[in-house]
């Protein structure tokens, strides 16, 4: 496939016919080929939308493609922000729970030991209440037999 011929080279062309042109004596004028010369530039002409739609489609998909790479990138960030944020907020989250469990473990066990303090102290004075009350009624069977005994001679008839 032949290789299209660009405006540059028809332009580079179009310099050579001119460079080449016979030159008037005693003048910077020369003497061209009109048809030649129009025929060139109605070449680069008809060349140039050619040209200029190519150039065109490759700006377009070059800013197509950075737009799309801004795009990801700004989405591939957003998405970082997101996991550094989760991150943080789980991390402050565990944090505070922990804080949150110790205090309750602590009072928890400060609660249970002050219960169990309690209760002994309620089985110590019902237990010394309880003994108080068996060593009277202990108390009052023995001088109950003993006069029981003194009274009906029980003693002797036991042994």
């Amino acid at each position: 496939m032949a290789e299209r011929e660009t405006a540059e080279r028809k332009l580079a062309q179009l310099r050579e016919l001119i460079a080449n042109a016979r030159a008037m004596p005693m003048s910077a004028s020369c003497v061209i080929n009109r048809g030649e010369v129009l025929a060139v530039i109605d070449d680069a002409i008809q060349g140039l939308p050619d040209e200029i739609a190519d150039a065109q489609a490759i700006i377009d998909r070059s800013e197509s493609k950075i737009a799309e790479g801004a795009t990801e990138a700004g989405r591939i960030l957003r998405e970082a922000q997101e996991h550094a944020a989760e991150l943080a907020h789980s991390s402050e989250i565990v944090r505070v729970a922990e804080e949150v469990a110790a205090k309750i473990r602590a009072d928890a066990e400060a609660d249970a030991a002050a219960l169990r303090r309690e209760t002994d102290v309620f089985i110590d004075s019902r237990m010394a209440s309880f003994e108080s009350v068996l060593h009277k009624t202990s108390s009052q069977v023995k001088t109950a037999r003993g006069r029981l005994a003194e009274r009906s001679g029980l003693d002797q008839a036991m042994t």
